[in-house]
């Protein structure tokens, strides 16, 4: 019984330390990722190469020859610059004017030729052209003027009347339209003939849209040119001069 007792005390002591051992060894905090990254010097390195870093470079060693610059890919497209990107070109709101003679007619005319279907418009002396112009006409330019507000464009043989300085054109050149033959027509159908037909230029206002008027026929029956060719016309077309309006 005397040497059971001590055995049995050695053999609860030995556990209760192995179990203090234990509980010592499972207690243990985890590794930092530091801890991790810089293994200590009694450590046995692990044969896997680390994983590169995508942001750090490999270390060069100090007796290594220096590596040059990698030449950039002349293949790849250059980036815009970034204020570049989003910006739209805007339409110029100037149309340059058709190819053609930029000089002013010398001399002063005797005779205006209107060649409808050419919208074309010569000033000529003695029968010899001096410079031509291309033209707008009425909205409906097919076919000779007859009533107040078809839009058309006269046809046949008139002169000019008079000149307005104002009005809301730039300038204008008044042709003699309606004729006793275009009255008396219209009389026969109960209809006004209209009138004021006027040579003239751009809307007060719209100079700057020069030629780009000629894309398309606008007036109510008038004669349309740029402010510029009005101008010329202005100066070299006296009052009573003929015009002939042909289809």
């Amino acid at each position: 019984m005397k040497i059971r007792t001590p055995l049995v005390i050695l053999f609860v002591l030995t556990a209760v330390n192995g179990g203090i051992v234990a509980y010592r060894h499972l207690r243990q905090p985890p590794l930092t990722p530091a801890a991790v990254a810089t293994p200590s010097k009694a450590t046995t390195p692990s044969t896997a190469p680390p994983p590169a870093s995508p942001t750090v470079p490999a270390p060069v060693a100090a007796d290594s020859p220096p590596v040059a610059a990698r030449p950039p890919d002349p293949t790849a497209p250059a980036k815009p610059p970034p204020e570049r990107v989003a910006i739209l070109e805007k339409k110029p709101r100037y149309l340059p004017p058709l190819p053609g003679s930029s000089a002013p007619p010398k001399g002063v005319a005797d005779w205006i030729l209107v060649e409808k279907k050419a919208r074309r418009l010569t000033l000529l002396r003695d029968g010899k052209p001096l410079k031509s112009y291309e033209i707008a006409l009425g909205r409906q330019p097919e076919g000779p003027k007859r009533f107040q507000g078809d839009n058309k464009t006269p046809e046949g043989v008139y002169q000019i009347s008079f000149r307005k300085k104002n009005s809301e054109f730039h300038r204008a050149l008044r042709i003699s339209y309606p004729s006793p033959q275009d009255v008396a027509f219209a009389n026969r159908q109960k209809r006004s003939p209209g009138g004021d037909i006027m040579i003239h230029g751009l809307p007060n206002g719209m100079g700057w849209l020069e030629a780009g008027h000629r894309l398309r026929d606008w007036t109510a029956g008038c004669i349309a040119v740029t402010n510029t060719e009005i101008e010329e016309i202005w100066r070299t077309v006296p009052d009573g001069t003929p015009i002939e309006i042909r289809p």
